[in-house]
Parts: structure tokens; C-alpha cells; sequence
């Protein structure tokens, strides 16, 4: 099996995040509603820098994603202009790609994004799936 790949989601994958999204909120138990993707799709575009999403494609299909918000905390003597925190608040990997540390390399690439703004610190609270991973 190839290795994943991944890549910070532009512009052009509005559809790509709402789609995963979506899926994601049906693998933990919610429901479809007529024209989510739509709404979703057009509320990440408006503010979608705010919201660093990454995406994991292997086999030619799009395998999870991590969709995190920058958070950008007020001065603070002493703090020389650092500061921010990369904040995760999606991070799904569809079940079929389990197991392939897709998920690791998602978090990998956040965090070395993360570094590479500037920003603090990453933040995630770990769910059930999640948490052997973040320790």
C-alpha cells in the first residue's frame, strides 16, 4: 500500500472539507441534513485561513483530515511577538485507512506547520480514538 499523502487543503477543496466533515459527524453518530455541504463549503471559504485544514489522500481517494483554528492570543510583556496556538478541533480518518498511521501523519504535518508560522504551541483534546496517539 503507498504512503499517504498530505496536503493543506486551498480554495479548491471547499467541497473536499465539507464532504469530510460530513462523514465525520456520520461515522460519530449524527445525521445528513439537505444542503450541508453547501452551507458548510461556503462558511470554510469565506474564513478558510482561519481554519488550516489538512488533507490525507492514499489510493486516490481522500482518506481523513485535520481541520484545526488558529488562535492568536493579545500581547504580552515579555512574549517578544510569539505566541498563537494552532488549535485542533477536527481529526478523522475515514475507518477503511485506519491502522496506516495516516492519522500521525496528519498531526505531524499540523505541527510542523504550526512551527513553521510561528505559533506556540498545538493544541487537541483527544477523544477515545485519539488519545494513544496524542500521548
Amino acid at each position: 500500500m503507498s504512503q499517504a499523502r498530505i496536503r493543506q487543503a486551498g480554495p479548491d477543496d471547499a467541497l473536499v472539507v465539507a464532504a469530510l466533515t460530513l462523514q465525520c459527524a456520520l461515522h460519530r453518530g449524527g445525521t445528513s441534513e439537505p444542503g450541508f455541504l453547501d452551507r458548510f463549503a461556503a462558511a470554510w471559504l469565506r474564513d478558510h485561513p482561519a481554519h488550516p485544514t489538512w488533507i490525507a489522500e492514499q489510493s486516490g481517494e481522500h482518506a481523513g483530515y485535520l481541520q484545526a483554528d488558529v488562535l492568536s492570543p493579545l500581547p504580552w510583556p515579555g512574549d517578544g511577538g510569539r505566541g498563537g496556538t494552532l488549535h485542533v478541533v477536527r481529526f478523522f480518518v475515514r475507518p477503511s485507512f485506519r491502522g496506516q498511521h495516516i492519522g500521525e501523519a496528519l498531526l505531524r504535518t499540523a505541527a510542523q506547520s504550526a512551527r513553521e508560522q510561528g505559533l506556540a504551541a498545538l493544541q487537541m483534546r483527544p477523544g477515545p480514538k485519539t488519545r494513544g496517539l496524542c500521548e
